[in-house]
């Protein structure tokens, strides 16, 4: 289970992210490091409601949650775009496995 990114220091270092990936309403910006795995979301308001904003962001949570290939030690980033919120669970792993396999690629 990943950690979370929570300091001002780890948000500031996503201004020069080591790789990025994308792949429909997902933009996934990693900073590599050697303390494990962190995430953060930042979903705006646009996307949706607090209740929908707030489901995407526990079904993102459990896409990292579950199980997957290990990824690269790190904090990541993902960030939501208008139309997530009309998205069914698969379609969103999709989306999340696409956009970390362009990221790793890289």
């Amino acid at each position: 289970m990943p950690g979370r990114v929570s300091t001002r220091r780890q948000f500031a270092q996503f201004s020069r992210p080591t790789g990025r990936g994308s792949s429909g309403p997902l933009k996934i910006s990693f900073v590599a490091g050697a303390d494990g795995v962190a995430v953060a979301f930042a979903i705006g308001k646009k996307v949706g409601n607090a209740v929908v904003r707030n489901r995407i962001r526990r079904r993102l949570r459990a896409l990292f949650d579950a199980p997957r290939p290990p990824l690269p030690t790190g904090n990541y980033l993902v960030k939501v775009a208008e139309g997530t919120g009309s998205l069914t669970y698969d379609e969103l792993s999709h989306h999340l496995d696409v956009a970390l396999s362009r990221l790793i690629a890289r």
